[in-house]
């Protein structure tokens, strides 16, 4: 069984660092967002969309679409300090716990590994686009006219450069790029929704699973 690329999903969701674990939260986000670039076929797995749900620093939930290829249809559940790490494809699902002592569920948008998860770049998450670029000082630039209010940002970290595309009125984000020399990631928002209502149900315990306990 095939559990890499979905090991390193799940190590990415739960490194965090928070001191408490919040309250119920009544809002969430929840969106989809798809990735393409210069080494990204636009056939590949990779390129297919995914959807991301988070509320607070302690649940956050990724679905990818089926892999046939290497039958995995991931899934990544994380209600800190609980995380499970599915598989529909075969029904089977791996249960961590969080040692602590922070409790901070992840969802950084470019993580092409643990390092880059760990760096400043890794630290730019899925629900929270906007705060990293303000906080980063990032700066406004020129963008081409579209057909509402738009607000186009970039921002250097090292030999990388971070850009952002902002719907105004909404305040939500349409497209986020990572530059590196030749080399460019895009992630495009097909679905943004900062308000809508908390469901516990979908940071739940999976049911009807073979669920082994890791160590």
């Amino acid at each position: 069984m095939q559990w890499e690329r979905l090991t390193v999903m799940l190590a990415l969701a739960v490194l965090g660092g928070s001191p408490q674990i919040d309250s119920t939260p009544n809002r969430m986000t929840h969106l989809i967002a798809q990735t393409s670039g210069t080494d990204i076929p636009a056939d590949s797995f990779a390129a297919k969309p995914k959807t991301y749900w988070r509320a607070s620093n302690q649940y956050c939930r990724a679905d990818e679409e089926p892999d046939p290829k290497n039958a995995i249809h991931g899934r990544i559940i994380v209600n800190e300090p609980d995380a499970w790490l599915v598989n529909l494809a075969d029904n089977s699902a791996k249960h961590l716990v969080d040692p602590g002592p922070t409790f901070n569920c992840k969802l950084s948008i470019f993580a092409f590994d643990p390092e880059m998860t760990k760096s400043k770049i890794g630290e730019l998450e899925f629900g929270r686009e906007l705060e990293f670029f303000q906080a980063n000082g990032a700066k406004a630039v020129e963008g081409p006219k579209l057909e509402f209010k738009a607000n186009f940002y970039e921002l250097t970290i090292g030999d990388y450069v971070l850009k952002l595309v902002e719907r105004a009125d909404i305040q939500a984000p349409l497209l986020i790029a990572l530059v590196h020399g030749e080399k460019v990631v895009q992630v495009r928002y097909l679905l943004w929704d900062d308000q809508a209502s908390f469901k516990a149900d979908l940071f739940a315990k999976p049911t009807g699973l073979r669920i082994e306990e890791v160590k």
